[in-house]
């Protein structure tokens, strides 16, 4: 009577048990904090380009802005015809679209969750650094920033 009570118990456990797919744990995204706002603001919504790979930090070369978002406000075509250098040194040059050239330079702080960038010359100029720019994503062609305010900033590399 036991081993066929036994039997049923395991039977029964046995028979309940399902087999479920492992859950796969979510890759860590940068989000914004209560402060500026539930919205998303990152590159990580967005698929990458072809070609297109995660980086720890700008590579080295030519960018131009594709996107600049100040409070909200489209004010991209303030940057048409203007090129920003980015060099391994953290150096950073602004050429304007008057072939100005102004010298500043970029950092990033120790988890690179955060662009320093620190650029003076015009008031254009001054949009970049006055924010401590959360990182939304770099990548080997594009380095995505975001501010409260919400501010967006997207360098695209030239090729």
């Amino acid at each position: 009577m036991n081993t066929l009570l036994l039997l049923s118990v395991i039977t029964l456990t046995l028979w309940s048990c399902s087999k479920t797919e492992p859950v796969q744990p979510a890759l860590p995204t940068q989000s914004n904090s209560s402060a500026e706002g539930s919205q998303s603001n990152s590159l990580n919504d967005e698929a990458l380009l072809p070609g297109e790979i995660a980086a720890a930090q700008p590579s080295p070369g030519v960018y131009v802005i594709s996107k600049f978002i100040d409070t909200r406000d489209d004010k991209t075509s303030l940057f048409t015809g203007y090129t920003f250098e980015f060099q391994a040194d953290g150096d950073f040059i602004a050429t304007t679209n008057t072939n100005n050239v102004f010298n500043g330079s970029w950092s990033l702080n120790s988890a690179g969750t955060v662009m320093t960038i620190n650029i003076s010359g015009n008031a254009k100029l001054k949009n970049l650094d006055d924010d401590n720019w959360k990182v939304a994503r770099i990548t080997n062609i594009r380095i995505k920033l975001t501010a409260p305010g919400p501010d967006v900033v997207v360098f695209t590399k030239q090729s």
